[in-house]
């Protein structure tokens, strides 16, 4: 509800009705902050808690902290010869798929000279011969 623009055209009753009514609406609104900041009060004394854990809690030993000691990760293994298959040497199709844009900054290379990048075979197996179609990634140099 809001007060008239010209407070001059309204009569002394309404002023006062105006008046009371605004003053309800105060009172709502300071109960809810008294509300929200007692709230906000709970909130905070449980940041203060310690956390559970499975000797002051009911929580089990199973979800407790684990020691700190197997955190180092195990280093990768090094690629060796014979880890992929071969190219095959007489595939039945071949397939160049030029790139449309850049992968980094996605800027249109349509018209900029490509070259193959990756190759692989893709090799649908039907029933008697073999199908490898040769598919060679083109991108920017």
């Amino acid at each position: 509800m809001t007060p008239p623009a010209d407070l001059s055209a309204v009569s002394s009753s309404e002023k006062d009705a105006l008046i009371a009514r605004l003053l309800a609406r105060v009172e709502e609104l300071v109960a809810r902050v008294e509300a929200l900041e007692a709230e906000n009060a709970a909130l905070r004394e449980r940041l203060d808690l310690p956390p559970k854990t499975p000797d002051n809690s009911s929580t089990p030993p199973s979800q407790g902290m684990k020691a700190n000691g197997g955190a180092r990760t195990k280093p990768r293994g090094k690629a060796h010869a014979g880890t992929h298959r071969p190219l095959h040497p007489n595939p039945t199709r071949r397939r160049d798929v030029l790139a449309d844009h850049c992968p980094r900054c996605r800027a249109d290379v349509t018209g900029v000279a490509q070259v193959p990048l990756q190759a692989y075979d893709r090799i649908e197996i039907p029933e008697i011969t073999p199908d490898v179609t040769r598919v060679t990634l083109h991108g920017p140099t």
